[in-house]
């Protein structure tokens, strides 16, 4: 049984409240408070009240379900009593009691027709569904009916995303029976759950819109200049190109018209991403940008060729027969990529060589679309759509933290040839 005891306060808090009234909406700040954590025991709990009972885990997309089941039920669920993997866990003395895993970003309507005794959706508000459907939608219409035969629990939990879905769901909580509760970073200080020297940290290593977004817990608007951040003397800088032990990658936005085929190269040097070439050529032809990648590598003395591409599975494939490693980029949570590079330029972590003129030009015009929450608003782009920004989003989340160390230097090798080559095989270079 969940001893309350053995909780953190604002897990056994929320317990009370999920406890009494069934249904929890869940606000907390980023990697505090443990929100998923304290699902993940509710559902260890249930598991171990006997007699049948089903729960089902719902989480952001499949990557997700699957870092949840290494990082949290492997941990919790002990496996002397346990089977635990990414579709089904259940108690192996009781395989009445089990869990599902979920996720929703392919097809929701999938998941219709069960009926569970605890549902827990894990990170709400950066649930991207691919066909349309709305938070609102799939909690209504997928997930709430499979509760109405056992009058089961729910809990909902998440950080803040913008003003999305799961805002609009937030509001409607009373007339969708759920209890709230929001615990900002500011009010864990005053309890005394967190130090002064952890939040005075936190808050001076974080951008001011995602502190005010991820740990104090605020529905966060995007208005103007996507990248305000971006500062052209600052940021530009005639930065060297990579040196021939370091790991480049390029980034691909996939164009032809009016959208151009955008490639960005990089490596990061000392914890900043250098962004030191840029392709950018309207109706280019696949064995065109081939060539060119050929070309670049060839220039730039790099010994492989590797990045990550725009999701057309035809072009890619090409650049793969034509011997250049490429894999799909990470679209998944467009919204904070964009509040990574703004932290990354708030921060200093971001250099850009003058020649990206296209990326340059994007970052200083990029708007947020007054309507859209956390989108551009392309129609003020004449020139095609933002391709480098778009390619810039790739590189970063793909090699934002890519750094191979510059190798130690021989310090023998101006001296005698035996002494260089023993220094050489007592590190293993022979």
């Amino acid at each position: 049984m969940l001893q309350l005891h053995t909780l953190r306060p604002i897990q056994a808090l929320a317990a009370s409240l999920f406890f009494k009234h069934k249904k929890l909406m869940l606000n907390l700040p980023r990697q505090y408070g443990g929100k998923t954590e304290l699902g993940v025991r509710l559902q260890e709990d249930l598991c171990f009240r006997g007699g049948s009972s089903t729960g089902l885990f719902v989480a952001k997309n499949s990557a997700a379900r699957k870092k949840a089941t290494r990082e949290k039920f492997l941990r919790i669920f002990d496996p002397k009593i346990f089977a635990v993997n990414t579709e089904l866990i259940y108690n192996k003395k009781n395989q009445a009691s089990q869990i599902f895993m979920a996720s929703i970003d392919k097809d929701p309507s999938a998941q219709r027709g069960g009926t569970v005794n605890l549902l827990h959706w894990s990170e709400v508000a950066f649930s991207k569904m691919d066909h349309g459907e709305t938070i609102p939608d799939v909690w209504q219409m997928v997930l709430n009916p499979m509760l109405s035969q056992t009058d089961g629990y729910a809990l909902l939990e998440s950080t803040n995303n913008g003003n999305n879905g799961w805002k609009d769901i937030w509001e409607m909580a009373p007339d969708l029976g759920f209890k709230t509760l929001r615990v900002t970073f500011s009010q864990m200080l005053e309890l005394g759950l967190v130090t002064q020297e952890e939040f005075d940290k936190e808050k001076r290593e974080t951008h001011p819109l995602i502190f005010a977004q991820e740990y104090e817990c605020q529905w966060v608007t995007f208005q103007g200049l996507v990248y305000d951040e971006f500062d052209e003397p600052f940021h530009v800088a005639d930065i060297d190109g990579p040196a021939e032990w370091q790991k480049t990658a390029f980034a691909i936005d996939w164009g032809y018209h009016p959208s151009a085929t955008c490639v960005l190269f990089g490596y990061v040097h000392e914890g900043t991403l250098n962004v030191f070439d840029e392709l950018y050529v309207h109706r280019q032809l696949i064995d065109e940008t081939a060539a060119s990648l050929h070309a670049r590598r060839r220039h730039w003395l790099m010994d492989t060729l590797a990045g990550v591409a725009d999701h057309e599975e035809d072009r890619n494939e090409e650049l793969i027969r034509r011997g250049i490693g490429v894999t799909k980029a990470d679209k998944t949570n467009v919204l904070g990529n964009r509040l990574q590079i703004k932290e990354m330029l708030w921060k200093g972590t971001l250099k850009i060589h003058p020649r990206c003129v296209n990326l340059i030009k994007d970052l200083k015009s990029a708007t947020w679309h007054d309507k859209k929450e956390g989108d551009l608003d392309y129609s003020l782009c004449s020139w095609g759509h933002y391709d480098a920004e778009a390619a810039l989003r790739y590189l970063v989340r793909a090699f934002e933290k890519y750094e191979e160390p510059e190798p130690e230097k021989n310090p023998h090798l101006s001296m005698d040839e035996a002494s260089a080559r023993a220094w050489e095989i007592n590190r293993g270079h022979e």
